[in-house]
């Protein structure tokens, strides 16, 4: 940005200086009014544009949706001096314009955007335009603004920047009930406590004191939800052995912990082998092996050993055929399958 254009802007700000001298009014309702906006147009070109920064005139006819909310048709004209010689810019465009109830000062800030159409001597493009701004109300009709914002343009993909400042004068006296309700707070509402914090006031809570992340009924108390809580177990043995290897006792371990959450539920150990070697032999080995693991939950996690069971099966009940080595060696097991249904608070999300 060059020295010209930093004057530029230096008079503009001297302008809104100045302006800001005036007393600044309350804020009045703008919902259903319009208004008209003169002002200048500051543009620092694209350089496909082939021109750098030029000034022009802005006008704009605006119409107040809510207190907060306007839409403005915007018109602007700008000379340019371009490297091909002399151009101009007229641009029509459809603003809408919010303004937060925040303030900076004495300043009310706001956030604009749009669509419109550029045309140049050489060309017409459709453009959009995002940008924030600060406005300064000196009356009930008669406020400053300045914005700040980039221009897109579809079909050149250009970006041009702009600054624009001016005043804004409303039509018409803000509506009489508008401002009534502006200055009179409205009756406070009769308060219900709420001392759990669950929604439901304390004269209609039929149960206090619930904890604040459950989800409750109409009455303040908690939902109830069931489910289904499993687990699975599965401990592999060597060759005509029963011997527990320790790499399973995680395994077995979560089981104990499942039996201590749940007081209802009672364990079986179901003890298997493969085919190789004697039925009736097999039937007693199985048998060794489910209460090897029972020895486990009772010596090692001190489950009580009235909740357990342990039953062997022999070689019966093969979970793959005994025809390879590796379905062998998967059927040497004792397995376990503990389920119960719980019920509990459901959480709020």
């Amino acid at each position: 940005m060059n020295f010209v254009s930093l004057r530029k802007m230096g008079l503009a700000a001297t302008l809104a200086s100045g302006l800001v001298a005036f007393s600044a009014q309350p804020a009045l309702a703008d919902e259903g009014r319009f208004y008209i906006v003169p002002g200048v147009q500051w543009m620092d070109f694209d350089s496909e544009r082939q021109s750098d920064e030029e000034t022009g005139y802005t006008i704009g006819l605006g119409y107040g949706l809510t207190d907060n909310l306007a839409a403005e048709l915007n018109f602007t004209r700008i000379n340019m001096n371009t490297l091909a010689g002399r151009d101009r810019l007229r641009a029509l465009r459809l603003d809408l314009l919010y303004t937060l109830d925040n303030s900076i000062g004495s300043f009310s800030p706001y956030f604009v955007g749009g669509i419109g159409d550029s045309d140049f001597s050489s060309d017409q493009e459709t453009t959009a335009n995002l940008g924030a701004g600060l406005r300064y109300r000196f009356s009930d009709r008669v406020e400053w603004r300045t914005t700040a914002r980039t221009f897109f343009g579809f079909d050149d993909n250009t970006y041009d920047f702009g600054i624009d400042t001016g005043l804004l004068f409303r039509l018409g006296a803000a509506p009489v009930t508008e401002r009534v309700a502006a200055s009179t707070p409205p009756p406070a509402a009769p308060v219900d406590p709420d001392s759990d914090g669950d929604g439901v006031p304390d004269s209609r809570d039929a149960c206090p004191n619930t904890p604040r992340n459950y989800a409750v009924d109409e009455r303040g108390c908690p939902i109830v939800i069931e489910e289904v809580a499993r687990i699975e177990l599965s401990v592999q043995f060597d060759f005509d052995q029963s011997v527990v290897k320790p790499e399973y006792f995680d395994d077995i371990r979560r089981v104990a912990d499942f039996l201590s959450q749940h007081d209802d539920v009672i364990a079986e150990l179901e003890g298997h082998t493969c085919s190789m070697g004697e039925e009736d032999y097999n039937q007693g080995l199985s048998e060794r092996r489910a209460n090897a693991v029972r020895q486990v939950l009772i010596d090692r996690f001190g489950v009580n050993p009235a909740r357990i069971s342990a039953v062997g099966y022999g070689e019966a009940r093969p979970v793959v055929s005994n025809d390879t080595m590796d379905g062998r060696i998967r059927n040497r097991r004792v397995e376990s399958a503990l389920s119960t249904t719980v019920q509990r608070p459901q959480t709020r999300n």
